[in-house]
């Protein structure tokens, strides 16, 4: 849980400093700051802006560089920041802290502060290309499963040296090399296919009963995929031997793990009792879609905070719920079970909203008991913590909520 949180210099946030809750609510007019905040905790988690990935683009008018810094309480209290720099030609930088010490990657940050983004633009996740959806597979597989993280980075280091491989121009006086590389990558492909196949059987449990809540009259026809990519019931390095020719004219790696995906498909009998699996997104109307992403969303909320104590605690945190404009996509029913789930599991919520009267709804789901419903004899006082804040042209004011 982030207990303080400073921030400079990004967008139109020049200096903030707040210390928070384990429900925050966050509002204020458009414009006036409340995506930038959540921005700026999703940038310290993840190294890059849910908005825009050019530093340039949410480092503040006339000002080089951007500032995050969190102070996290879980298990025992660590400090984490990231700065975002350019240099003269506009091109930028970074520089990582974990407890006061320089360190090199990022995920050092994103395994202590994982972050669970539902907003207006994730509602389009399943009409966007694959890339998104694995990459929401990854996030869970990557805090879930230890040993992920460094395979993924082998198999990407791999794949990129094939790639280079193929576009070189003497690639037929190099295949003995290009062999051996394919060799090592699918030994890592079947890693990553056999993390993430893991993670996906649990993820599906959940995901049902989501389902259950949300979009009942389709709990029975409707269910969730996995695609590895590849055939992973042989060797990866002999379907590549296969499709050498057509990888080489294409100058890139076809299949792999790195074109994993999901989908939801939906199941009905035709006029002749066949069953006919069609995907999802071409039978739901705009407002179930949006209640399936947000099952999606859900259901990785609370595998992962179930999966915690299966985890050793130095790699399991509780993710911080970055909800933005939570009046904007979803109706009455579903804005309630949404905060019911968060509120219902060991994590810290920021919600941002345009509508002073979402304060209400979560008063009376606090007095209801919703924050106390999981592990209730291990919730503190603090864990049930409850703050609104007004911000108005980048300025946080704390309200008075007794």
């Amino acid at each position: 849980m982030i207990k303080q949180l400073q921030i400079h210099e990004l967008r139109n946030l020049k200096q903030v400093n707040l210390t928070l809750a384990a429900c925050n609510l966050i509002v204020g007019a458009n414009g006036s700051g409340k995506t930038s905040l959540l921005e700026a905790v999703f940038l310290l988690s993840r190294g890059k802006s849910f908005r825009h990935h050019e530093p340039k683009r949410y480092i503040r008018h006339h000002q080089s560089a951007c500032t995050v810094w969190a102070r996290t309480k879980f298990e025992e209290s660590c400090t984490l920041a990231i700065q975002k720099k350019l240099d003269e030609t506009g091109k930028s930088d970074s520089i990582l802290r974990f407890n006061e010490h320089t360190v090199s990657t990022q995920s050092t940050l994103s395994f202590h502060l994982p972050t669970l983004l539902i907003d207006p633009v994730s509602m389009s996740l399943l009409d966007e290309g694959s890339t998104s959806r694995r990459q929401i597979l990854d996030w869970l597989t990557f805090h879930i499963q230890p040993k992920f993280y460094h395979q993924w980075l082998q198999y990407q280091r791999l794949l990129k040296q094939r790639n280079a491989l193929l576009k070189h121009p003497s690639v037929h006086h190099k295949l003995p090399e290009l062999f051996a590389w394919d060799e090592q990558l699918g030994f890592y492909a079947h890693a990553l296919h056999e993390h993430r196949l893991a993670v996906f059987d649990q993820w599906t449990r959940y995901f049902d009963e989501m389902i259950k809540q949300l979009l009942p009259e389709y709990h029975s026809s409707l269910s969730l995929q996995y695609l590895a990519g590849f055939d992973y019931t042989k060797p990866l390095s002999q379907t590549l031997k296969m499709r050498l020719n057509q990888d080489m004219s294409l100058g890139y790696t076809r299949i792999g793990a790195h074109r994993a995906d999901i989908n939801v498909k939906i199941h009905s009998q035709n006029n002749q009792g066949q069953t006919i699996h069609e995907q999802a997104t071409h039978i739901l109307s705009r407002g179930e879609k949006k209640l399936l992403i947000t099952a999606l969303k859900l259901s990785q909320l609370k595998l992962m905070c179930h999966a915690i104590d299966k985890i050793p605690m130095q790699t399991a945190h509780p993710p911080v719920v970055l909800i933005d404009d939570l009046d904007a996509e979803l109706d009455e029913d579903a804005i309630e079970i949404l905060l019911k789930t968060v509120f219902s599991l060991p994590c810290q919520a920021i919600i941002t909203s345009l509508n002073v009267q979402t304060h209400q709804k979560i008063l009376a789901l606090k007095s209801d008991g919703f924050m106390a419903t999981s592990a209730p004899n291990q919730r503190t006082a603090e864990d049930l913590s409850y703050k609104m804040f007004h911000v108005e042209q980048g300025k946080f004011q704390e309200c008075n909520i007794s």
